[in-house]
């Protein structure tokens, strides 16, 4: 089907399907995901893998954007404030999420190696989803701001457990030496690579914001600056999330009531760009890998979503946070894709090279992971709706359509 013509269908259709799911109380985001696996492989075939990997440069550009908005809500007088509390809680759910992972896989499959590289990749939650149901109901409150941090944090904590996990399992598999490169060097130079990047490029747009004064030439200036940040972040290998994310959160502290324009003016801009993400999203979720899933990716479902609730609730008890965090922060922290799905290719990548049991462990990995995340990304955004509505953070007044742009 011609492009052009395929990319509207998608955003009508995104678009009903988001405002029938709002309309029986689920999230949008979950329409465009369950419309998106109709339209897939799964079963019509209109979104054929091939043409999403055509069209891989919009998936990169949405989560250039959710990476650049999410790193614009947090500000400096936040972490000044829960700076402490954020970083408990972060090690608190991924180091626990990692160990029951690892210990449950380990117990069924005496696999050393495979228990220890899911464990490490269910450290990661993507913010993609959980960010736009919190936009959506325009939830405002010490939940709302707790899930922001740790869902941008979330990502750093998961490379450096993917640096450990892939050093010891190279090691197992291959007899190799323990790397100190792979282990810590490596996922170090990525974060703060990433970081600095991120961060220069957020500069340059504070200084490009003082002399440009129209709307139309801030918001290209500001796209400008995102796709800079995205190409060279893919260039060198650098997480295109956290470089989005170093740079709105540079714009977001440095001088904050002047480049609220900005921000206010990609908010108007990526409705469209979102939903075609989302229908992509769902496109790509392959139905039929839900029977391979086994007991390996049912011990990873729940290992990992006990691990997270819980530790999100010692995490945040620990550190003092109120009682809504720590009752209710466990049921958004679900979602998971972008990270998760990279690092299991990379997994297949390179184990598969180390003969039949690197193969079996690559190809284990691939299936638990893309099975569970079609799973999860169906259950994470009611979730979140959930810890809001429980927390009492959703707006009073009605509902906005999601990416309106109100700040969560």
């Amino acid at each position: 089907m011609n492009i052009l013509l395929l990319l509207g269908i998608i955003l009508i259709i995104g678009l009903a399907g988001g405002r029938l799911f709002e309309k029986i109380g689920i999230p949008q985001v979950v329409g465009y995901i369950i419309f998106g696996v109709f339209m897939g492989d799964s079963l019509t075939h209109l979104i054929p893998s091939q043409l999403l990997d055509n069209l891989a440069p919009l998936t990169y550009l949405a989560l250039a954007f959710i990476g650049f908005m999410v790193g614009g809500e947090l500000k400096k007088l936040l972490f000044k404030k829960y700076g402490k509390q954020f970083l408990a809680i972060l090690l608190s759910e991924g180091l626990l999420a990692m160990a029951v992972v690892t210990s449950l896989v380990y117990l069924w499959t005496k696999n050393l190696p495979l228990a220890i590289i899911l464990g490490a990749l269910c450290s990661a939650t993507a913010p993609a989803a959980t960010v736009d149901v919190l936009w959506e109901y325009r939830s405002r409150g010490p939940l709302t701001t707790t899930i922001l941090a740790i869902v941008a944090l979330d990502d750093g904590l998961a490379l450096i457990l993917y640096g450990f996990a892939y050093a010891f399992a190279n090691v197992l598999l291959s007899g190799n030496p323990l790397s100190l490169h792979i282990m810590l060097v490596q996922p170090l130079f990525e974060i703060f690579g990433a970081i600095i990047l991120g961060g220069a490029i957020g500069f340059l747009l504070d200084l490009a914001s003082r002399f440009i004064k129209l709307k139309g030439d801030r918001l290209v200036i500001s796209i400008a600056a995102i796709l800079l940040a995205s190409g060279l972040a893919i260039y060198f290998d650098f997480s295109l999330i956290l470089t989005n994310m170093a740079a709105g959160l540079v714009l977001a502290n440095v001088h904050p009531h002047r480049n609220e324009a900005n921000f206010n003016l990609i908010k108007s801009f990526v409705p469209p760009i979102y939903i075609v993400f989302f229908i992509f999203v769902g496109a790509r979720l392959q139905l039929g890998l839900l029977p391979k899933m086994g007991m390996v990716g049912l011990l990873y479902v729940v290992g990992r979503t006990a691990g997270k609730w819980s530790g999100a609730y010692f995490g945040a008890h620990l550190s003092g946070a109120q009682k809504a965090v720590q009752k209710y922060l466990g049921l958004a922290l679900f979602s998971q894709a972008g990270v998760a799905i990279g690092l299991a290719l990379d997994i297949y990548q390179h184990f598969s090279r180390l003969g039949p049991a690197g193969t079996q462990l690559g190809e284990t990995v691939i299936n638990v992971i893309a099975a569970t995340t079609l799973l999860v990304q169906i259950i994470g955004p009611p979730s979140v709706k959930l810890a809001i509505t429980k927390a009492g953070e959703i707006a009073k007044e009605e509902s906005p359509p999601a990416f309106e742009g109100e700040k969560a």
